[in-house]
This record gives C-alpha cells, sequence and structure tokens, in this order.
C-alpha cells in the first residue's frame, strides 16, 4: 500500500490562485503516494468556495480531497492544528494557496527526510538565494525573516536559515506534537520549531524556489506579528517542556 502524503492548504480569499495551486498538486507525477489535499476556508467572502468545488467534483488519480468551513475567520494556524488531528497521514506539508511556493518541490522534502531518517524538514528559501537571484517581497519582510532565523537558531543551537517558511514537512510520529503549542497566529511557526528541535527531533532543510508575491497583493504577515514571534521564542527556549 502507497504511503499518504496529506497537504493542508488552509486559505482566505484566494479566487485569483486557488485553482492554480490545485492544478498543480494534482498533475505532480513524482510522488509515489496518495495524496490527501485538505482544504481549510477560513471565512472567505471571494468565490474560491465555488471555484474548490467545481474542482474537486472531478476525480484524479491517487488524490482525494476533504473541504471545511471555519465558521469564523480563525486565522491560518488554528486551521492546521484543527486538522492535523483529524487527517490520516504518514508526511504532512503546509501548503499555502497562493503562488508563492511551487509544488514541484515536494519530492525534493520528502527524499531528504526519507534519506536521512528525519523527523522535520523545511524547504529553505534563504538556502535557496545562494543559488539563484536573491528575491523577496519587501524589504521590511526579509529583514524580520532573517531576525526570526537567527533567534530560533540561538534559541535551538541549531541552523535554522527560513524559520517562517510555509513550506514544513512533518512525520506522522509528530501527529500528536504539533497540537501541544498554543499559539494560533504567526507565532505557531517559531513555537512548533522550537519545541521540536529541544525535545531532539531531527531537523533539516532543503533549498526551494521562491516567487513572492508584493505587499500590494495583500501579504496577511503584519509587524506586530514578527514581534509577537520573538517573544514565542524567547518563551519557548525558557519553558521546560
Amino acid at each position: 500500500m502507497k504511503k499518504k502524503l496529506s497537504i493542508i492548504i488552509p486559505f482566505l480569499n484566494e479566487e485569483k490562485t486557488i485553482k492554480q495551486i490545485l492544478q498543480k498538486i494534482v498533475n505532480l507525477k513524482n510522488l509515489n503516494l496518495e495524496k490527501e489535499i485538505i482544504l481549510v476556508n477560513d471565512w472567505s467572502s471571494d468565490n474560491s468556495k465555488n471555484i474548490i468545488n467545481e474542482f474537486i467534483s472531478k476525480e484524479y488519480e491517487n488524490t482525494s480531497f476533504i473541504y471545511i468551513e471555519n465558521e469564523t475567520n480563525k486565522w491560518k494556524w488554528y486551521s492546521l492544528k484543527e486538522w492535523f488531528k483529524k487527517s490520516t497521514w504518514d508526511y504532512l506539508i503546509v501548503q499555502d494557496a497562493d503562488l508563492e511556493y511551487n509544488p514541484e518541490d515536494y519530492s525534493k522534502i520528502i527524499k531528504k527526510l526519507e534519506q536521512e531518517n528525519l523527523d522535520f524538514v523545511y524547504w529553505s528559501r534563504t538556502r535557496w538565494y545562494f543559488e539563484n537571484w536573491f528575491r523577496y517581497s519587501y524589504l521590511s519582510f526579509l529583514f524580520w525573516w532573517l531576525v526570526i532565523s537567527f533567534l530560533s537558531s540561538l534559541a535551538t543551537l541549531k541552523i535554522i536559515t527560513d524559520e517562517p517558511t510555509c513550506y514544513k514537512l512533518f512525520k506522522s510520529s509528530l501527529k500528536d506534537l504539533l497540537i501541544v503549542p498554543t499559539e494560533n497566529w504567526f507565532e505557531w511557526e517559531p513555537a512548533i520549531t522550537v519545541f521540536l528541535i529541544k525535545k531532539w527531533f531531527k531537523y533539516s532543510e532543503v533549498p526551494i524556489s521562491y516567487f513572492p508575491r508584493k505587499s500590494s497583493e495583500w501579504k496577511k504577515i503584519k509587524w506586530i506579528d514578527w514581534v509577537k514571534a520573538i517573544q514565542t521564542i524567547i518563551k519557548r527556549r525558557i519553558k521546560k517542556d
């Protein structure tokens, strides 16, 4: 029996890109895995729902869908944790509904995890920059991104070049631990990173391609979220769990 890859896509008003990202995922030919795509509609007010319903009404090879709507706007990380509990998977990937990240990179990160017997792997935009032209959505975002990655490295004594990356791959053995951090917004990212590495789970990174959307295209993270992330890193470094 093939192993299952669950791909969780929390989204809010992504009618311009949601069909394209789904098409990219179902068209993947380099994965010898069953794909379970979990779409979490975080109270969208645009046409995303109708676009998705039309798309998932068709059959796709080695692919199944779960669609759920939040009753109110719960934010991305709440949606992730709720579905960590409910999905059935061998591997799990977090996927944004925009087109900043390319699902063609899935095979790289899964290969890395399997060959090195790792527990979780992050895609690294920073490592990719050393191999390609330097790209970022806007300068302030780049600054905070590097600060958070640097502080995460200090807190874990592990080289982490891109802590805020969307693409994170987890083995099913971590399922119960992914819901332990109580943070529900952007702070969940550094919280789970520090939490798992402090528990000595094996981690590594893989360079990925990155095509950032501009600030005018509604980047949802604000400066206050970066400040909260720094507070979370400090708190998680001090906590004994």
